[in-house]
This record gives structure tokens, C-alpha cells and sequence, in this order.
């Protein structure tokens, strides 16, 4: 699951550099697959955080908790 965060990471960076090739420029033709992989890349780490909740017991707010230091 965390490889698979990764990789949809991965995508949506690629997906956003085509979008905003530099602070100047948006390429429009981009945005259409830029918002598809921030969908999957926020449905992966979904998946991730669920998976960790249910796992260990704890709420999403706990999570939360434990990255803060």
C-alpha cells in the first residue's frame, strides 16, 4: 500500500509538472490528467489510512497525532 501511494505520488508530480511546466506557464491540456491522478493519488493513501486504522485500532485523528512530533 505504501508503494502504491508512492507511485500515485510519483504520477500526480509528473501530471502537475505538465500542468505548471514553470511559474509562468499552465499548459491546459494538463488539467484534465492532473485532477485523475490526485483523485487515485488521494484514493491511495485513503486506502492507506484505512488500512492503517483498522490495523492498529486507532481513529484517523489518533494517526494524525502520532506524525506531529
Amino acid at each position: 500500500m505504501v508503494d502504491a501511494v508512492r507511485a500515485a505520488a510519483r504520477i500526480h508530480n509528473s501530471s502537475w509538472e505538465a500542468l505548471v511546466p514553470d511559474s509562468f506557464t499552465v499548459n491546459l491540456a494538463a488539467e484534465i490528467a492532473e485532477e485523475l491522478a490526485y483523485v487515485e493519488m488521494a484514493a491511495a493513501k485513503q486506502r492507506l489510512r484505512d488500512h492503517i486504522c483498522e490495523t492498529y485500532g486507532i481513529s484517523i485523528r489518533e494517526l494524525s497525532s502520532l506524525a506531529m512530533p
